[in-house]
């Protein structure tokens, strides 16, 4: 019996243990998307330091950000880890105007013979497979809708296209349950959509204005995460 009560409270302390463990983890976030999601993912590190952990791995050097990259990269993007809030999204890379019949991606501008790089069709498509892929995970998932495709001096976008894509990840993302981060209409009030990003580089950055704030209510809401700013 001596045996049996010195396993009772070997057993007791281990798992209370793994309780408080399980307790003081931080809730783990992944940003997946393209160049753009680098900077509200920087804030959040700052910002939620001790808090929550936030990564957004980047992509390999000379690959684009899309809905079909993102189903290549996919595994390598998720890692080995658990995560706890899977934020999404992938459609500038898909609206981008690249060179035709060439394997490598080069961007070309619309009047030079450049095509899109997703059609509408494949991009429903591809948003069915990563969303099953990412179901799996077990994560929250949230999707954020693209943003809005300013002035573009380079002519490599077509204004207004991202509605069209925007409404087809709705049609897949209402479909799943899954909600939205309305970043398309977050943005939109932060920028003159007549003229070009101040870097000429547009659609990419947002004349130096955080984008960060709508990632950290969706922290607040869904764990508790509060920042001390």
């Amino acid at each position: 019996m001596r045996s049996f009560g010195v396993i009772v409270v070997l057993l007791a302390f281990i798992l209370g243990g793994q309780l408080r463990a399980a307790e003081n983890e931080l809730p783990r976030v992944l940003i997946l998307g393209d160049q753009i999601y680098q900077q509200p993912a920087s804030e959040l590190r700052k910002e939620l330091k001790g808090k929550a952990e936030v990564h957004c791995p980047r992509m390999e050097p000379g690959v684009v950000w899309n809905s079909v990259t993102a189903l290549e990269f996919l595994d390598h993007q998720l890692g080995d880890g658990r995560w706890d809030l899977i934020h999404f999204n992938c459609g500038l890379g898909d609206l981008i105007h690249r060179v035709p019949g060439v394997k490598a991606f080069r961007v070309m501008p619309r009047h030079a013979g450049g095509i899109r790089t997703t059609s509408p069709q494949q991009y429903e498509k591809n948003l069915y497979m990563l969303v099953t892929r990412l179901k799996a995970t077990g994560a929250k998932l949230v999707w954020a809708s693209t943003t809005p495709i300013r002035h573009s001096s380079t002519n490599v976008f077509e204004k207004g296209k991202e509605v069209e894509y925007n409404a087809i990840a709705a049609k897949v993302m209402t479909k799943h349950g899954i909600p939205t981060n309305d970043m398309y209409t977050f943005v939109k009030g932060l920028i003159d959509m007549n003229k070009p990003a101040g870097h000429g580089a547009d659609p990419f950055f947002f004349d130096r204005k955080p984008i960060h704030s709508p990632l950290r209510e969706i922290l607040r809401k869904g764990f508790g995460v509060v920042s001390e700013k």
